[in-house]
């Protein structure tokens, strides 16, 4: 038994959402990987030197890092800085954070015993097929594809709305044309970027579809659990691991906004249903998953509730018949004692059955969520509030 659990608990080491496949190999030549371990430095550096770096230069080049207007000047279009200066290096960084807290969550399962015997084969097999999908060169293959096709898509809907010339497409002996940093960001900044996106997509997808293939196992969960959800709270501390995720995407919602509040003067309570939208979506795409367990949950609370009572009036007669109708006229307080405090331990565990909870997600969890979809948007924020307010308040905390 003791092999067992060591070799499939070693079969889950392996079990990562970010190693292996073409694109890491890539990036092992490239030294950005070193025994298996990102060299997360050198590939945010590396990312900035090829997608960011070379549309500044270009658009030097031709004038167009600070032109003759804000939409032909590179360095003012804030949407695209922040993607390339933040979004980016941030995605890049969380894939180690994210891929160690799920490889932690995974392995939980069996150092909890929560997978029965029977079960465990077929857990081993989710495993590998989500290790298989993630490390296949078709996998990469799609993913570049989808990253070209959404390059060629943005470009085409941003030609389609152009009505000014911009750093992109300035006009040229009167026609509309790309500039070299436009090329670039359409042939290899953008589909960086997107490549990006679309992996981090489909490590959601493979643990939406891992979660959803678990919890349809025979699971030993234990009503009476301390955690106040069977057994399966520590689910909820798979959100953490998308965190980096959130604060990439909503930079993005960040830098957007800044475009209109900092130079069309718009206001950024304009924008209040396009947050709450995104952190709706935000909120259903990563905490979702944790819900496919609510099944097995109400239905593990609903059998508990009527083991757990029925063995607590067992108790209690046995007690109560040994102690207080059949007992001699002078008891022994000692072994009364103990009998009467079994009779309140199992009530605690009676009382923690019916408060076990069929969501396995801490509120802080969700909490802490939200804060890291909310904070790129502060900068923004704050252009509500006069800066000499600002320093008014700056100087009455430090005096």
């Amino acid at each position: 038994m003791a092999q067992e659990d060591s070799s499939a608990s070693a079969s889950l080491t392996s079990y990562t959402l970010f190693d292996g496949g073409p694109a890491y190999r890539v990036e092992e030549k490239l030294g950005l990987l070193r025994g298996g371990q990102q060299r997360t430095g050198r590939r945010v550096l590396f990312a900035l030197l090829v997608a960011w770096l070379p549309m500044l230069l270009l658009a030097a080049v031709q004038g167009l890092a600070v032109g003759p207007t804000r939409l032909e000047s590179f360095l003012m279009d804030f949407i695209i800085n922040v993607r390339f200066l933040i979004t980016v290096p941030v995605l890049l960084v969380g894939e180690a954070i994210c891929g160690n807290q799920l490889c932690t969550v995974v392995r939980q399962f069996l150092d909890a015993r929560l997978v029965k015997e029977e079960a465990r084969t077929q857990f081993d097999s989710i495993v590998r097929n989500a290790v298989r999908v993630s490390r296949s060169g078709r996998t990469d293959a799609v993913l570049v594809g989808l990253a070209y096709l959404h390059s060629g898509a943005a470009i085409i809907v941003y030609l389609y709305g152009l009505q000014e010339p911009t750093w992109r497409a300035p006009i040229r002996d009167g026609h509309v044309a790309l500039s070299l940093a436009g090329y670039w960001h359409l042939l290899v900044a953008f589909p960086l970027y997107s490549f990006l996106l679309w992996r981090w997509l489909l490590r959601i997808a493979l643990w939406w579809r891992f979660l959803w293939q678990v919890s349809k196992l025979e699971l030993q969960i234990t009503p009476s659990h301390r955690d106040g959800a069977g057994g399966l709270a520590f689910l909820s501390n798979s959100v953490e691991a998308f965190a980096p995720f959130v604060f990439a995407e909503g930079a993005i919602i960040a830098g957007t906004m800044a475009d209109f509040v900092v130079y069309e003067g718009d206001s950024p309570l304009q924008y209040e249903w396009h947050v709450i939208a995104f952190l709706v979506f935000i909120l259903i795409l990563i905490v979702g998953p944790l819900l496919l367990f609510m099944r097995a949950l109400y239905e593990a609370k609903e059998k508990g509730v009527f083991e757990y009572g029925a063995l607590a009036c067992r108790q209690i007669q046995q007690v109560e018949g040994k102690w207080l109708r059949d007992a001699p006229v002078k008891e022994d307080l000692e072994s009364s004692m103990l009998d009467f405090r079994s009779v309140t331990h199992l009530g605690h565990s009676v009382n923690a059955v019916r408060n076990m909870s069929i969501f396995p997600l801490q509120k802080e969890d969700v909490l802490k969520l939200i804060v890291t979809a909310l904070l790129p948007l502060v900068p923004v924020l704050a252009s509500l509030v006069p800066m000499g307010e600002v320093f008014s308040l700056l100087l009455k905390v430090v005096l």
